[in-house]
């Protein structure tokens, strides 16, 4: 098991597709690769933007003991926050002793599928105006901008747009560090406000490899009554995949 999909929490409970659109993606891309099944933890991301430190920490060493255990050496996921986590948080709390693996979030992977032309897209995909939103725990925390922007230019039928805030000056969805737990109206005043940045520059969809953003933005659109959908990257790249 030395490369392992991560769907995590959200994914892996509430926003479903999104598990089944990487795992369609990573198969088409000739990537071999295992899942954690039950014995899947959280990775504690947000216990540990919640103040809960000790508990985040405790879980973080369960996750380290498990990959090592395992033999893990690659860790694939589709959650920004969990790229985050895992590549980040836990470098700083297991520093003396370093990581056992590496850390790719999805659009990476699929970027340098694209780029050794292991993936393919249909042709005549129908013909959308797209914009990109950046997850924060990616974007600002990690520095990651530009796959997901290539992986759009490089599929057919896309018309790439970017929101006047993006990369570092993106706006937040709303819903990260437990805002949508315990602030919920703002979450969704913040998600309002992100519609419609998508809507000044005329997308007709935003997608984000973040499955918190992608609950906390289609919430935003639905009160807003805004005809802008919401999607996960994956879901879009995978609804584009060519079909052999």
């Amino acid at each position: 098991m030395e490369t392992i999909y991560f769907p995590g929490c959200t994914a892996a409970y509430r926003q479903q597709d999104t598990a089944r659109a990487s795992v369609k993606i990573l198969r088409a891309g000739g990537i071999e690769f295992d899942v954690l099944g039950e014995r899947e933890l959280c990775c504690g991301s947000v216990l540990f933007n919640s103040g809960f430190f000790d508990e985040g920490v405790e879980i973080a060493k369960k996750n380290l003991e498990m990959f090592k255990e395992l033999g893990i050496k690659k860790i694939i996921t589709a959650c920004a926050g969990c790229t985050k986590t895992f590549k980040e948080t836990y470098a700083h709390l297991f520093a003396e002793e370093g990581l056992p693996y590496e850390v790719k979030n999805i659009t990476e992977v699929v970027d340098e599928l694209i780029r050794e032309g292991k993936l393919k897209f249909k042709e005549n995909g129908e013909k959308i105006r797209v914009t990109y939103h950046d997850p924060c725990h990616l974007g600002r925390s990690l520095g990651t901008y530009e796959p997901a922007r290539r992986i759009l230019r490089a599929i057919p039928g896309v018309e790439f747009v970017e929101m006047k805030r993006n990369r570092e000056n993106s706006r937040c969805c709303g819903a990260g560090g437990g805002v949508r737990s315990a602030y919920p109206e703002t979450a969704i005043s913040l998600a309002k406000r992100r519609i419609a940045d998508a809507e000044e520059v005329g997308a007709e969809l935003i997608v984000t490899p973040c499955p918190f953003c992608v609950l906390n933005l289609g919430d935003g659109a639905k009160q807003k009554g805004s005809n802008v959908k919401v999607k996960d990257i994956t879901v879009f790249i995978a609804e584009r995949l060519k079909e052999d």
